[in-house]
């Protein structure tokens, strides 16, 4: 039905976000995918949306009436325990970022009665911690099991489509029999029905049924990897299309897109899901885009994060975060398997600029949240929050190195990070810190290329070698990308990689 386009993949992108929220109301797989259908098909019925509505607010406040007009708590979470229009209310504010007087307005309260609520609930939950509720929110929503709703969610609305069709069938019926029974009017119907053609009215009314919906406009979809022995040499942002939002509220994607480079040294095979590849010479390189990978979110305050792509030293794996699914993922090229690797970002996690990284090895993805360190195995998909003891010593002095130096990057093997330092009137340096001690153990110019040169670290290339970008201190130009030995300074040009400030380094050799 062409109705109902976009809607599937409305319900695809948000439906893990709605099933988190059902989980935390009630504490029940089961009865959060209930609440789930309920909310979409009341979204459903009214599709497709105004170009000013946003059918995912929609979803969750008709979720929160469902909730309401039959509460259920199936948990044993302390949440589950408290009132339900109390449990309602922290979850809105808390988990959803909703003030107080916008829950007041959805539920029809008064906002005095929402805050006495909401500081009730946050009392008994936590004595008054609202953000270590805000991080076990967003960690029990993210373990949501969520299936894919889209088709159930598609069939009873076409379902209750048929019905309504079938009683306005017959409704229609009815009044033409009496029209025809009761009026001499009808009598001029009778003739055009027998012969299966329209009265006026009839035929009006099929040309406005048969014009097209409106289409919603193309909402961020999730991104599958082609499978391709193909590897990724490094990856850059795309240009943002569109005017930026006066109040980039948090957690609104401002910016996404990133282009993957690829590289191959067989040229014989084919691989007919990747754009033409140009071999001459070797190795052959082919592009592949990202759309639905962040660049850039709102934080709420007017100012905004940025957010790099995170790839595999192999160049197989890539690791982002996503804006369809609000949630970081990482993709294997040659397999085309897909893992989560954290939950779905609350507008609080978003504000304080969470992060992706990778191992050398390319196992284990790593990303930083407010609530701790979540670390995934790819090729089990296990995840586990990182203690203190597990933290390498990088890690553990992030906080510190970030104050102290614009860039930085750690060493594969977490002990040492490399940082940029402005130099003399000539150069910048490079240093390499001991994150135990805090100490520079080595301090290296950087190369003279006829003017002075700002460096920024873009990463470690192995267990010896720091990437810098070289930047001309006069004419602002990208000068070029060089592999500096940590050791000895000596450095050399990384070619292959475009003058763009924003890079991320995969394999620089291909397979």
């Amino acid at each position: 039905m062409r109705r109902y386009i976009g809607f599937r993949e409305f319900v695809q992108r948000d439906q893990r976000s709605l099933v988190g929220t059902g989980l935390l109301l009630t504490g029940s797989h089961e009865q959060a995918i209930r609440l789930t259908l309920q909310a979409l098909r009341v979204v459903g019925a009214a599709w497709p949306p105004a170009a000013w509505e946003s059918p995912g607010e929609h979803a969750h406040i008709a979720l929160y009436h469902a909730f309401l007009r039959r509460p259920s708590a199936a948990g044993a979470t302390a949440l589950v325990k408290l009132p339900p229009r109390r449990r309602l209310i922290v979850v809105a504010c808390l988990h959803h970022d909703r003030s107080p007087a916008e829950v007041a307005d959805i539920l029809g309260l008064s906002a005095e009665t929402v805050e006495a609520e909401l500081a009730e609930g946050v009392e008994t939950l936590t004595k008054g911690d609202h953000k270590r509720l805000v991080n076990r929110f967003a960690m029990q929503a993210g373990e949501a099991s969520v299936p894919d709703l889209s088709a159930r969610s598609l069939t009873t609305l076409r379902r209750r489509g048929r019905r309504r069709a079938l009683l306005t069938a017959f409704v229609l019926v009815l009044m033409v029999g009496l029209i025809i029974g009761l009026t001499p009017q009808g009598q001029a119907w009778l003739p055009a029905l027998a012969s299966g053609e329209n009265g006026p009215q009839a035929s009006a009314m099929s040309r406005e049924t048969a014009a097209p919906s409106p289409d919603p406009g193309a909402a961020p979809t999730p991104w599958q990897a082609p499978r391709t022995s193909y590897v990724i040499h490094h990856a850059v942002p795309e240009k943002c299309a569109g005017a930026r939002p006066a109040t980039p509220w948090a957690g609104r994607d401002l910016c996404s897109g990133w282009t993957l480079t690829l590289i191959s040294n067989d040229p014989a095979k084919e691989h007919a899901n990747l754009p033409k590849a140009t071999c001459e010479p070797l190795p052959c390189q082919t592009a592949l885009s990202i759309p639905e990978a962040v660049q850039e979110l709102g934080d709420g305050d007017g100012s905004s994060w940025q957010f790099d792509l995170a790839l595999s030293r192999d160049g197989r794996r890539v690791a982002y975060l996503s804006a369809a699914e609000r949630r970081y993922v990482a993709h294997d090229l040659p397999s085309g398997t897909k893992r989560y690797l954290s939950p779905v970002l609350t507008p609080a996690e978003v504000g304080h600029g969470p992060s992706v990284s990778v191992s050398p090895d390319g196992r284990h993805f790593t990303v930083a949240l407010t609530s701790g360190r979540l670390r995934t195995d790819f090729t089990t998909g296990s995840a586990t929050t990182l203690s203190a003891a597990d933290l390498t010593p990088v890690e553990k002095a992030a906080d510190w190195l970030s104050e102290e130096y614009p860039f930085w990057a750690d060493s594969p093997s977490g002990k040492y990070a490399a940082a940029t330092v402005p130099g003399d009137s000539k150069n910048d340096a490079l240093h390499i810190v001991d994150a135990a001690s805090r100490r520079v153990v080595k301090r290296l110019p950087l190369p003279s290329l006829g003017e002075p040169v700002d460096g920024g670290v873009v990463d470690w290339l192995n267990a010896r070698e720091v990437v810098v970008m070289l930047t001309g201190r006069t004419s602002q130009d990208v000068l070029g990308f060089y592999r500096i030995d940590a050791v000895t300074g000596r450095a050399h040009r990384l070619p292959g990689l475009p003058a763009d400030k924003r890079v991320v380094i995969g394999a620089t050799t291909a397979p």
